[in-house]
């Protein structure tokens, strides 16, 4: 045997990878992609039938009246009765075709490969019908009606391109038979003429089957472009979801010992209070500001999951922009005091500034880019007002939020909403935080859908503008924003709670917690113990489960239990979940969702807030 040949082995991968698909279309795999010819002909083949019956619904007509002209042009030539015939077959013939391949081209019918295969035979078929009377027409004596035929048949076969969608052989097969009849027709005349006729509609028809061929190549870029394109937005989704669930598993274990903290650190500044110990009360507070810090950072990775699953729900209702500002502004002037910052609240003139969106989230936007700005500016001052705006042409409130900060140049000024990303902070310093505030703006934004824009320049600081739509001000204007009957619950007895978790610390800090301020408290790691705490008479009036219990246990479920038994106490499920579908059974069930680590004060003001609805 003969050894291979170098040129053999040198055998280009692309090489390999370039096969022929039954439309007879070259298709080259481009291995970057990972397609294979294997894999991409079925995607091919697919559009090709998508495109064939698009077209093929809008042509039954238009093929009938071109075949009523050929039928004409028989008449006039004097082959009456054939024509009618013939006329008769192909409308028939169309009909039938027209019906099949509809009928056999809905999706999950045949395979697209033989969806292909029967429209070429079928279109065989009719061309063999065309030729058969083309032919029959130039048996007679030429004249005008033939060069007529010749133009109609012609314009068929350009207008053939758009239905067979780059399939080669259904348009080689058609445009052989046709052409090639046309071309036998005028060769046969014996004429000079007729033979440049000939070779003209031949050239023609050579061009024209070069054309479905590059059409064909074009649509097999086209799919795998898109295929490819379909295949990166899935890693990318992949990835995302990765990510999310990988915050989502992690939280749990993250914030249970925070959760423990936190009980503990509450209980040790009521022990300070109680007996005036101001040596306690310091390791009370610096447990504070370190649990504080922890959870903050925490906070900001996990929300982050939290709304890219979805689990974030926004609850619109007025809000009286000024007096949030207001809020805001008295809760950092504090801060940005200690930086040697003054804080500016603008607007104050501007009355009735109203919007409907939801409180709780939009002032997490404020405070992530009043925050940023005072982290980030080292002298001079940070303000923050509201103004009605029309600029657009709509009646809008904007927010503006500005420092004279360093200011962020314009190649970096998108990438300052990405995760991680901060400017001027390269040794990564803790207290700056992670860099997640102005992702966490960016999506909040996006599900309140109000618009965000940064203007900013190097060494003149930066402006970040919120537009959302105005309303006019709501009945009850001087309401306030956040109506609280959280110390009177507290206040007016202290109360029973059941509380419900699988881990010994938590339940034992919470307890401590409880039992300290005067509660009686009765604890659970299951369902079941709480079902027999509830039947040895312990009649709680307030609910407190964890979502995740041991087992693979839902706290959900011990709450719908007790519910069963009679126990009409209103619930609060603490969770470190994110998957938005858990999170909406709970809400839907009408349990109020906190998510870990919940801050001691946070918990009792929660637990304050759902006696009061329920006594109200």
């Amino acid at each position: 045997m003969f050894a291979p040949s170098s040129r053999s082995s040198a055998y280009t991968s692309e090489e390999k990878q370039r096969t022929k698909l039954a439309s007879g279309v070259q298709v080259i795999s481009d291995a970057s992609n990972g397609l294979s010819a294997r894999e991409l002909q079925p995607l091919v083949e697919a559009e090709q039938v998508r495109l064939s019956v698009q077209q093929l619904r809008r042509l039954l007509l238009p093929l009938i009246l071109a075949d009523a002209f050929v039928a004409w042009v028989g008449w006039q030539v004097g082959l009456q009765t054939i024509a009618v015939v013939w006329f008769a077959c192909m409308v028939v013939a169309h009909t039938a075709r027209w019906a099949y391949l509809l009928r056999i081209g809905e999706p999950g019918r045949v395979e697209p490969a033989t969806w292909l295969s029967r429209s070429a035979s079928a279109l065989i078929g009719l061309a063999v019908l065309r030729s058969a009377m083309v032919l029959m027409i130039f048996s007679r004596p030429v004249g005008e009606y033939h060069y007529v035929l010749t133009m109609v048949s012609f314009g068929s076969a350009v207008g053939a391109i758009s239905p067979v969608a780059g399939h080669l052989r259904s348009y080689v097969g058609w445009s052989a038979i046709v052409g090639g009849a046309l071309c036998i027709a005028w060769v046969t005349r014996g004429t000079l003429e007729g033979a440049a006729i000939a070779t003209l509609l031949l050239m023609l028809f050579v061009v024209l089957t070069f054309y479905v061929r590059d059409q064909g190549r074009t649509l097999v870029q086209l799919v795998t472009l898109s295929e490819s394109l379909r295949r990166e937005r899935d890693r990318a989704e992949k990835a995302s979801e990765a990510k999310t669930r990988f915050f989502a598993a992690a939280s749990h274990d993250l914030r249970q010992p925070l959760t423990a903290l936190s009980y503990n650190a509450a209980t040790v500044q009521e022990l300070a209070r109680l007996s005036g110990d101001e040596m306690l009360d310091r390791v009370g507070q610096g447990i504070r500001r370190a649990l504080s810090e922890s959870s903050s950072l925490l906070d900001s990775l996990l929300e982050v999951s939290k709304l890219d699953a979805g689990a974030v729900r926004a609850e619109e209702r007025e809000v009286d922009v000024m007096k949030l500002l207001g809020r805001i502004a008295e809760s950092f002037t504090p801060i940005a005091n200690a930086a040697g910052l003054e804080l500016r609240c603008l607007g104050g003139h501007h009355k009735g500034l109203w919007v409907r969106t939801d409180l709780a989230l939009l002032r997490r936007i404020i405070q992530n880019l009043l925050g940023n700005a005072i982290k980030f500016t080292h002298e001079g001052h940070v303000s923050i007002e509201a103004f009605a705006d029309d600029r657009t042409g709509k009646d809008c409130v904007c927010i503006r939020v500005s420092d004279t900060g360093p200011g962020i140049p314009d190649e970096l000024q998108e990438h300052v909403f990405e995760e991680f990303y901060q400017v001027g902070n390269p040794e990564r310093n803790r207290s700056r935080g992670l860099g997640l505030g102005l992702a966490i703006v960016r999506r909040i934004a996006g599900l309140l859908k109000i618009n965000v824009t940064l203007t900013s320049q190097p060494g003149q600081g930066a402006v970040f503008e919120l537009r959302m739509p105005r309303i006019p001000a709501p009945r009850g204007a001087g309401a306030e924003l956040v109506p609280d009957g959280t110390e009177a619950a507290l206040g007016a007895s202290r109360k029973r709670v059941l509380f419900i978790d699988d881990e010994p610390e938590i339940r034992e800090s919470f307890t401590t917690l409880l039992s300290t301020l005067g509660w009686e408290v009765r604890s659970a790691s299951d369902q079941q113990e709480a079902e027999e705490i509830h039947e040895a008479g312990f009649s709680p009036d307030v609910l407190l489960i964890d979502f995740r219990l041991r087992d693979n246990a839902s706290g959900l479920d011990a709450w719908r239990a007790l519910k069963r038994r009679g126990c009409d106490a209103p619930g609060l499920m603490i969770t470190g979940e994110t998957e938005p579908r858990r999170i909406a059974a709970a809400r839907e069930a009408g349990i109020t969702v906190l998510y870990k680590p919940v801050d001691g004060a946070q918990l009792l003001q929660a637990m304050g807030q759902a006696l009061g609805a329920a006594n109200a």
